[in-house]
Parts: structure tokens; sequence; C-alpha cells
């Protein structure tokens, strides 16, 4: 099979790099992706527990210092992102529409398995620095900008850590790709849209907003966010409770040879599964550079 019939390659994204112009923030992967059960799955257990299961499930999904941390309940780090304020539908909407908008990128860039653990492991890193800034901040008497003075026992929702990590990730994934920014309706670059939300989500923890517990999650979420999309291989362990993916990322590089001339079938078909498997952010430049010089041979040949 060749290069350019793989459907990835047909997409219109270069190897490694963002969207091209005119494609937008809105491409879309055929079926259903990571991103849309995340959607699904935040949607159905936010109706659930707004009616046959409230107040139940949030007794038991929420994030406390008492539950999470005095009872070891940690299994609320990830619960806690499915669940949302039950008394208004614009808290999981608003989320859930920054999934649907920016979430396909991120996805597209890591592959669906990576996407998932970085979706968590950043949503569990603002619940995280939550619970660090409501400890310190009891033990300091929240008396430095920043601490929270929230009681143990105040509980923490939501999924914007996750999603703030999401536009952090867009913002080095795809930098000068331009959005339209609903209030105020004018157009301005990603990266200007990630980095200055997430500075307004740290002026407010700092001045002790009514959602400053809200804040340091967002906070948290987005420096996980910035670190990971970066070091995306520190995410391939997430889900390795049986096996060691890098013993076979290890085995699959001592097996590659290195290239005489134009690259082999067989080595192209390999880091092209590698892409199906685990996303263009999985690839070495090694990797990067044999695959685009596949491409320009056979446009070449052709």
């Amino acid at each position: 099979m060749g290069i350019h019939d793989r459907d990835y390659n047909r997409s219109g994204t270069g190897i490694g790099g963002p969207p091209r112009s005119g494609q937008g923030m809105l491409v879309r992967s055929p079926g259903w992706s990571v991103n849309t059960w995340l959607i699904v799955i935040n949607i159905t257990i936010h109706i659930l527990a707004v009616t046959v299961l409230f107040p139940g499930l949030y007794r038991a999904g929420s994030l406390t210092i008492v539950d999470g941390f005095q009872r070891l309940e940690v299994w609320r780090l990830i619960t806690f992102q499915f669940l949302h304020d039950p008394s208004s539908i614009w808290h999981v909407g608003m989320n859930m529409f920054g999934l649907w908008i920016f979430g396909p990128m991120v996805e597209q860039y890591l592959g669906g398995k990576k996407y998932l653990a970085f979706y968590l492991v950043c949503g569990l890193a603002g619940g995280l620095l939550f619970s660090i800034l409501t400890v310190l901040g009891n033990v300091t008497g929240a008396s430095v900008p920043g601490l929270l003075s929230n009681s143990f026992d105040t509980p923490l929702i939501g999924a914007s850590a996750g999603v703030f990590a999401v536009i952090v990730a867009c913002a080095h994934i795809s930098p000068n790709t331009t959005v339209q920014l609903l209030f105020p309706p004018i157009p301005m670059k990603l990266k200007v849209f990630a980095y200055g939300y997430v500075g307004l989500a740290l002026f407010q923890l700092l001045v002790g907003s009514s959602n400053a517990g809200g804040e340091a999650a967002h906070v948290g979420g987005a420096i996980a966010g910035y670190y990971f999309i970066r070091n995306s291989h520190h995410l391939m362990d997430f889900f390795d409770v049986f096996n060691d993916s890098r013993a076979k990322s290890g085995s699959s590089k001592s097996r590659s040879k290195p290239a005489k001339g134009a690259p082999s079938t067989s080595e192209v078909d390999r880091i092209l599964d590698k892409v199906a498997r685990s996303g263009i952010g999985s690839l070495s430049e090694k990797e990067k550079k044999t695959l685009n010089e596949a491409s320009k041979n056979q446009r070449n040949a052709g």
C-alpha cells in the first residue's frame, strides 16, 4: 500500500504539523473518536446526575480533601472530571463546547489512546493543584495570594482542567491558527487566545475570586497540558497494566535499519502504522523525515 493510499495522508495534514490553512478548527475524524466519547459520557452522566442519581452521584464522585486523601478514595481524582454543576446547564455545556472545538486537533496529533491519557492526566493535575493549594491555605490561613481558604470538605467538580489542557495543547500544535471569539466577536491567534485564557484564570486565582478553587484546577490542567504535549512519550505508560509499551517501542527501533537512498516500503508502512496507532506526535524526527522523503519520491514518480 502506497503512502498516498492512507486515509490520514488524504486528510491534508502535514506530517507532524498543524492543520493547513483553510481547514480551521473544526476538522473532524470519521466515526466515533475518543473526543466524541468523552463528550457523550460527560453529557450522559450529567443528565443522570441531575435526575435519577441526584445527589448520590455527586457525593460518590466529587473531589474533596477529606474523601480523596484522608479516606484514600483516590479514584475521585478521575471521577470529579465527569461531574458538573447540577444547577446550571452552562457548566457542562461550555466545557463540552470547548472539547468539541479544540479536542479533535489534539487527538489527531497524539492518537486516540494517548489523547485519552493526556486528558485524564491533565484533569488529575488540576485536582492535585486544587488540593495542594487548599491544604496550604488552611495551614497558613490563606494569607498568601493564590492559596485557597476552602474547608477540607469543599468539593471540586468539572471537566475544565482537562479542557484547559486541550486548549494549551492546541496553542503548541498550531499556534498561528486563527480563532473567532464569540464575545467580543474578534479574530485572534490561537496562542494568544490560549495563554490569555490561562492568564485570566491565574489572575482570578491570585485575587481570590468566588471560583478560586475552580481556577486552581484550570491552572493545574493548563500547566500539565503545556508539559505533556511537549513530552507525550510520558503518556505511554498510563494504560500499561499488563505490558510495557516502552519495550515494544524499543524493539521496533532495534529492528529498524537506517535507510540507504529511498526508504523501503516496509519501513514506510511501519511508520504509517505507528501514526495510525499512536498519532503523528509519536514520530521521531528521523521517522518524520523518512515519511516526507517517501511522499516526495512517490509524487515525483507519479
